[in-house]
């Protein structure tokens, strides 16, 4: 699939699902979803954010319960369920806006830190997405990524393994009556580069200072690097 018809896929493919988009999350994830990303904002600096691919929004809501955050990402499907939240929850100091991570409309160095939850293995460029996340933040900023991996325990990936690619696809087909999207979801996770990997991404987009933390038993990891610091890789397991 080249990278224009993957960007149109994806977009389309969550614009089917954005309704039921929450209720799937939380439960295909038992509720680990909530947590994870609490731990992942956890590690961004205060100031100014930018929330990347943000989707229905609940990473920015996270984030803007001590800051100021821009909610953007490029299914308007999905931004408007992100507006009704933050119309309901009455906040203020979040801002939804329609954006492509590959192509960021900010200017650079605005930002005190950019995250992106769930969503850095679904844009078409990943090297790029990297790179404009490094260039909208300030020297000394910080970049969060949370996305999800492939445990590294032997017995533990069997039986994960056992839930991604049977289990989950079934019920997400069963709940949002389309099969696509969460057959999809496996498959993306597995093609997606292993830890090593991925922070060479990172570096290679101009972010250093790389760290990262497995979490529940290496289902996900959060990355963390700094914009203009000196190169540092060190490995945490949660």
């Amino acid at each position: 699939m080249s990278q224009l018809n993957k960007k149109e896929y994806v977009r389309k493919m969550f614009a089917g699902i954005s309704q039921r988009y929450d209720f799937l999350n939380h439960l295909l994830s038992l509720g680990l979803d909530k947590y994870w990303r609490r731990f992942a904002v956890s590690k961004l600096p205060p100031g100014y954010l930018l929330d990347v691919c943000s989707g229905t929004g609940d990473v920015a809501i996270e984030v803007s319960k001590n800051n100021s955050v821009i909610a953007s990402d490029f299914c308007y499907e999905m931004l408007q369920l992100c507006m009704l939240k933050i119309k309901d929850g009455d906040r203020r100091n979040i801002s939804c806006i329609q954006n492509d991570a590959e192509n960021l409309s900010f200017k650079d160095g605005v930002f005190d830190g950019a995250i992106v939850a769930f969503g850095i293995r679904n844009v078409a460029d990943i090297s790029k997405a990297l790179s404009e996340m490094n260039r909208v933040v300030r020297k000394g900023g910080r970049v969060v990524i949370l996305e999800f991996s492939i445990p590294e325990n032997v017995v533990f990936k069997s039986i994960y393994y056992i839930y991604f690619k049977k289990i989950l696809p079934a019920i997400g087909a069963l709940v949002s009556r389309k099969n696509g999207p969460y057959s999809y979801l496996p498959s993306s996770v597995m093609a997606f580069p292993g830890r090593i990997e991925f922070v060479g991404l990172m570096k290679d987009a101009g972010i250093s200072k790389v760290e990262y933390f497995d979490l529940t038993f290496g289902i996900v990891t959060v990355y963390v690097g700094e914009v203009g610091s000196e190169i540092l890789l060190k490995e945490k397991t949660l």
